[in-house]
């Protein structure tokens, strides 16, 4: 029928009505007047309790009639003394109006109008046309409420769904206009390249042979291939054919592959295995590792366990971080590194690190940027233990 939370305040609210009620008559004396009411009161309020205490599932049908029957019960055991206690049957006349279908907001209304009645007919009081007037204004509050509520309603629903659309249209928005940066980036990477390969062909067409310009035609032709290459790894990461992949040796193939003058030291959990793509994952991890490895001044330490660390730290996560003792990455930039060509070295193309927060987040992890202890950057890179 509805929500969770409103479940709980619900059904909060009624044990705190329950006992409020209590403590108001306690204080101006209506329960020595009419000393039933203590007993209906008592026992709604552990009933409520009970209700708020253990039960999980969503407000049925019970909750709303238990309701009525309580106030019915006031009104019976109070009957020409607290007239106004019949105020209280708008309460779950409303509140039900708005959890149940528009078919079924009716029931409540017809219910508690029935029980209204049974009180006076109990009382032999059904006789008197002031009463029957009496019933007949409250039947029709009684629907009129729950009119009103259903409508309140409808018309919440409709500005949430109105604000999903909305939500939904900015997110369609972003990534457009995130497309089209990302293509005005290509284009403009494209076109250096297609500049020097153009100038060679025109001087070869001229007769100036000269090896310079084969020289040039290769390593334009070969940059363009790497770059549409990483542009396509970047567009489609999460289309490439998955495998179990040993992890653990991975990592440690990518540290034998980069061994420099630097020291590389690894702390690598063994047997931690993932399903996703090698190539792809290969290409990622190799990114953050030669990255740091670049900004190194002399030492990497690159740890791989199974932890609790994760988005949601009450589940197992596989974690894991790379750090260097280079200058570290400047704050002003920190959010923008993932960005497709964005980048600060002279001859980079900005898609490595792109390449890798696509890899990974495509595959369900996350990828966190950090200062590290030994003065320079910490990449950490988080996947759910599949196991």
């Amino acid at each position: 029928m509805v929500a969770s939370p409103f479940n709980n305040y619900y059904r909060f609210g009624r044990f705190i009505f329950a006992l409020a009620l209590l403590v108001a008559f306690q204080i101006t004396g209506v329960l020595h007047a009419v000393p039933g009411l203590l007993y209906i009161i008592a026992i709604y309020g552990i009933i409520a309790l009970v209700r708020l205490l253990i039960t999980q599932e969503v407000l049925g049908y019970f909750d709303f009639v238990l309701d009525i029957v309580f106030i019915s019960s006031l009104v019976h055991v109070s009957f020409g003394i607290y007239s106004y206690l019949s105020l209280f049957y708008l309460f779950p006349i409303f509140f039900s109006s708005i959890v149940i279908r528009a078919k079924k907001i009716f029931l409540y209304p017809a219910v508690a109008t029935f029980f209204y009645g049974a009180v006076f007919v109990l009382h032999g009081a059904l006789s008197f046309k002031e009463n029957i007037l009496n019933i007949l204004l409250h039947t029709f509050s009684f629907f009129l409420i729950a009119f009103a509520g259903n409508s309140m309603n409808e018309r919440i629903d409709r500005q949430e769904r109105y604000i999903r659309s909305l939500e939904e249209e900015h997110i369609k928005m972003q990534g457009y206009e995130r497309l089209y940066r990302v293509s005005a980036d290509l284009a403009h990477e494209l076109r250096n390249p297609l500049a020097s390969i153009s100038a060679a062909v025109q001087f070869l067409r001229e007769g100036k042979n000269s090896i310079d310009f084969v020289e040039m035609l290769g390593v334009e032709t070969s940059r363009l291939t790497n770059l549409v290459n990483d542009f396509l790894m970047f567009s489609r990461p999460s289309d490439a054919p998955k495998e179990t992949v040993d992890l653990s040796g991975l990592i440690r193939i990518i540290i034998e592959r980069l061994q420099t003058e630097k020291k590389i030291t690894a702390d690598i959990e063994n047997d931690i295995t993932l399903s996703l793509n090698r190539v792809y994952l290969d290409a990622a991890l190799n990114n953050i590792v030669i990255n740091a490895v670049e900004s190194a001044r002399s030492l990497v330490t690159v740890t791989l366990k199974r932890t609790k660390y994760y988005s949601d730290r009450n589940k197992d996560g596989i974690v894991l971080e790379v750090e260097d003792d280079g200058p570290g990455i400047d704050p002003s930039i920190r959010d923008r590194i993932f960005d497709p060509f964005f980048t600060t070295k002279q001859n980079g193309t900005g898609l490595g690190l792109a390449i890798t927060f696509r890899v990974i987040t495509s595959c369900g992890g996350l990828i966190v940027v950090d200062s590290s202890r030994l003065g320079g950057a910490k990449m950490t890179v988080a996947f759910p233990d599949p196991k």
